[in-house]
C-alpha cells in the first residue's frame, strides 16, 4: 500500500537517494532527464503512475511522458478535457508551488465534467503536480498520480522544498538539451555559427538566441513574426546577403523538444562571389549567368535584379528558364538549394 510507504518532511533522505540524485545530474541535457527526476520524486513520494505534460497559453498540451494514463484517458484529456483543467488557470497565477489536485477539488475548480473524467476515466484519487517553467508562456508539468488515496499536506511540503531544487537542474537542462541537439543537427548539416529559434507546432517560441532579432533584420529588413515563420512550412527561405533560413526536421523525443521545428538563420560564409564563380565554372555558366546567380543568393527578386543589371525583368526570367534547363531544376528554391549544395 502506497500509505505504509509515505515519507514526511522530517524523515531521513530513504536509501538510494544519492545515487538517484546522482543518476539525475547525469542525465542533464538527455532525453531522458525527466524520467529520471519523476524517479527520484517516487523514491520520496510514492504514486501508482506519473505524467510528464508540456502547457503553452491557451494551446492543447502536449503529453511527452507518462506510465499509465491509458490512451483513452490520454485521448479524452487532449481533445477536449484539457480546456477544463484548472492547472494551467495556476501557471497564469505564476504558482510555483507544487499543486495538488484535490486542493483543487476542494476548493470548487473543477466542473461536474472534468470531476467524472478524474474519477471514471483516469480512476485517481489525487494528483500532485510539480510545475517547472519554460518561459513566460509554457511550462512542464511532472504530475503523480495516486488511485487510492490522497497526498498529504508533508508530501505536498516536501514536494514544494524539492521543486525548489529541481527547478535549477531543469533550467540548465533546458540550455544543455538545447546545446545538444543543436550540436548534433549543426554537425550533420555542416551549418556552422547560426542563429536559433525553436517554435512549437503552435508557433510558440520555446526558444530564441540572443542575437536572433538583428540577424533577421539584416537578412529580411524586418524580423518575421513567428507565426510566419512557422505556418510557411518551407525547407528554406532565401534572405538578403547570402542570409538563409531553414527549417530542421523534428528529431528529439526531449520534453522541451518535442513535436518543435527548430529554425537556423545563418549566412553563407567566405567570400560570396568567389564560390558562385567556381560554381559557375563547374556548370559552364555563362558572366550574365553568374551575375543572376549572385543576385539570387543576395535575395533580390527580378525587378530589383533587372535594375542592377540594366536590363529588362523578361530578360532576367529568360535567363533564369536556361539556368533552371542547365542545372536540371524547375524553380528559383530549387536553383537556389542546388547552389548551396556545392557551398
Amino acid at each position: 500500500m502506497i500509505e505504509s510507504q509515505v515519507m514526511t518532511a522530517g524523515n531521513a533522505l530513504p536509501v538510494g537517494f544519492s545515487a538517484t540524485m546522482s543518476k539525475v545530474i547525469s542525465k542533464i541535457g538527455r532525453p531522458d532527464f525527466y524520467e529520471n527526476v519523476v524517479e527520484l520524486l517516487r523514491q520520496m513520494i510514492p504514486c501508482d503512475f506519473w505524467i510528464v505534460a508540456r502547457y503553452e497559453d491557451r494551446s492543447r498540451p502536449l503529453i511527452v511522458l507518462e506510465n499509465g494514463m491509458g490512451s483513452s484517458a490520454k485521448a479524452a484529456y487532449t481533445d477536449t478535457l484539457w480546456q477544463l483543467d484548472p492547472l494551467p488557470r495556476r501557471w497564469t497565477e505564476r504558482a510555483l508551488k507544487a499543486v495538488s489536485l484535490n486542493d483543487l477539488r476542494d476548493n470548487g475548480d473543477f466542473d461536474q465534467t472534468y470531476r467524472r473524467y478524474l474519477d471514471k476515466t483516469l480512476r485517481i484519487a489525487d494528483e500532485l503536480a510539480l510545475l517547472f517553467p519554460i518561459n513566460d508562456c509554457s511550462f512542464l508539468a511532472l504530475c503523480l498520480d495516486r488511485q487510492s488515496c490522497i497526498f498529504s499536506r508533508e508530501e505536498i511540503a516536501l514536494a514544494h522544498e524539492l521543486q525548489q531544487m529541481l527547478i535549477e537542474m531543469h533550467h540548465l537542462h533546458m540550455l544543455r538539451a538545447i546545446d545538444r541537439h543543436l550540436a548534433l543537427l549543426l554537425h550533420r548539416t555542416d551549418l556552422g555559427k547560426s542563429e536559433i529559434m525553436i517554435l512549437s507546432d503552435n508557433n510558440t517560441v520555446l526558444y530564441k538566441s540572443e542575437t536572433w532579432s538583428h540577424a533577421a533584420i539584416q537578412a529580411f529588413e524586418r524580423e518575421p513574426e513567428p507565426s510566419e515563420i512557422g505556418n510557411s512550412r518551407v525547407t528554406e527561405t532565401m534572405g538578403r546577403d547570402g542570409w538563409s533560413l531553414l527549417r530542421l526536421s523534428r528529431a528529439s523525443h526531449d520534453a522541451i523538444l518535442a513535436g518543435a521545428d527548430i529554425y537556423v538563420l545563418r549566412r553563407t560564409t567566405g567570400d560570396l562571389s568567389e564560390r558562385v564563380e567556381q560554381f559557375g565554372r563547374l556548370h559552364s555558366l555563362t558572366g550574365r549567368q553568374k551575375q543572376i546567380v549572385l543576385f539570387c543568393l543576395q535575395g533580390y527578386h527580378n525587378a530589383s535584379i533587372a535594375e542592377r543589371l540594366d536590363i529588362t525583368v523578361g530578360s532576367v526570367k529568360n535567363h533564369k528558364l536556361r539556368l533552371y534547363e542547365k542545372l536540371d531544376v524547375t524553380s528559383e528554391r530549387e536553383l537556389v538549394s542546388a547552389i548551396l549544395a556545392h557551398f
